[in-house]
């Protein structure tokens, strides 16, 4: 299957799903884009759905590690949620679930959110 993504503001949160393959580099600069104008415009708490996603490598790892880093420079944060065994896997042979917030469910993050304020 293709990667694909969605991108929704919900309140002061910005919602991006991926789905399918996270594999090339190429298919993640409209997703940084995206990212840049909703920084930009003061959105600053992503909730990344990988629920979806049934792969990806190291280049998939390295956007998500930009996300995160350009969330945090900006004062905010990105969770992690709904990875597959497969996919929560490699953050944990990577040691990056140590290094991202993850939760199992969007109502977790929202509530993790919440909490902050």
């Amino acid at each position: 299957m293709a990667f694909s993504y969605e991108l929704k503001k919900k309140d002061n949160l910005a919602l991006l799903a991926m789905e399918g393959r996270l594999v090339d580099k190429v298919e993640a600069i409209e997703i940084s884009v995206e990212i840049d104008e909703e920084l930009a415009s003061g959105t600053h708490r992503f909730i990344i759905d990988l629920s979806k996603l049934e792969y990806m490598n190291s280049t998939g790892l390295n956007i998500l590690i930009n996300i995160m880093n350009k969330t945090r420079n900006e004062g905010g944060e990105s969770i992690i949620i709904g990875a597959a065994p497969r996919i929560a896997s490699l953050f944990a042979v990577t040691k990056l679930d140590s290094v991202f917030k993850m939760k199992k469910t969007m109502e977790e993050a929202t509530a993790y959110f919440a909490e902050q304020e």
